[in-house]
């Protein structure tokens, strides 16, 4: 297991929010990857405080006291916000990177992902179709067992390492396998740049920064989805337990989105 950072919280949390009127999906600044969701601002920002202690027990931390909340930036989409669908390039994530920031984001990035791996190899029933999940979403269908949210996350590392618009191959090879190939190359371009480059993609921007932040929020808000499927297969007798490495389930008002 890499080494993790011991992240200093200030007293007010930053919150970067992207809507489309019709949801708003909120980045927590200071822990990449953290984010809440809500029909409304007010119903994200309510949920800031459950998400920071979750992320914090993730990472072995304890919680301290609750957090103020600032909200430092709105970007207003076109894009199925309500559905997690973003493009918000965070002024933050603009901001280049020192060797020891950029390597903490790292191996927050590989930490996460050998979460998300733990969690899916834990599981049993990885086929079984959650029907409340059966919906169109502006990719398509919705991802409706543990096994297709994993295969989405995992070729979705292939996807975040091409907005850098690096040509590679991609390669049939294990989750952190592929995990591996894709931060080592975002490694080395950090090297080359220390994120001062602004990537546009398919009319969206990206830095090195946002890359890794993506990768960490991915596999979160799959991990989250993928927990509660095995929370419905506990509730329906299914299996007796289940694997929890992330902690969605310790809040039960995350039980709901």
């Amino acid at each position: 297991m890499p080494a993790l950072p011991r992240l200093k919280l200030p007293d007010v949390v930053s919150i970067a929010f992207e809507t489309n009127g019709k949801g708003y999906l909120g980045f927590i600044v200071e822990l990449p990857g953290a984010f809440v969701r809500g029909k409304t601002k007010n119903e994200a920002i309510a949920k800031v405080n459950q998400e920071v202690n979750l992320y914090l027990k993730w990472l072995n931390m304890e919680k301290k006291h609750d957090y103020s909340v600032k909200v430092v930036q709105m970007h207003r989409s076109s894009l199925m916000v309500e559905d997690a669908d973003n493009e918000i390039l965070l002024e933050a994530d603009k901001e280049t990177m020192d060797e020891e920031e950029f390597k903490d984001l790292l191996n927050l990035a590989w930490f996460s992902g050998e979460t998300f791996l733990r969690l899916y190899t834990s599981t049993k029933f990885k086929d079984w179709v959650d029907d409340a999940r059966i919906r169109k979403t502006f990719y398509g269908d919705n991802l409706t067992t543990i096994q297709e949210i994993f295969d989405h996350v995992k070729v979705c590392q292939y996807y975040y390492l091409s907005r850098t618009g690096y040509e590679f191959e991609e390669k049939e090879e294990g989750f952190m396998e592929t995990g591996k190939f894709c931060t080592e190359k975002i490694r080395e371009l950090n090297f080359k740049n220390n994120n001062s480059i602004v990537f546009d993609v398919d009319n969206e921007l990206w830095t090195l920064k946002k890359i890794l932040r993506r990768f960490i929020w991915h596999d979160r808000i799959h991990g989250k989805a993928m927990t509660r499927i095995l929370e419905k297969q506990r509730q329906l007798g299914m299996i007796d337990g289940y694997d929890d490495p992330f902690h969605f389930m310790d809040v039960t008002s995350y039980n709901k989105k």
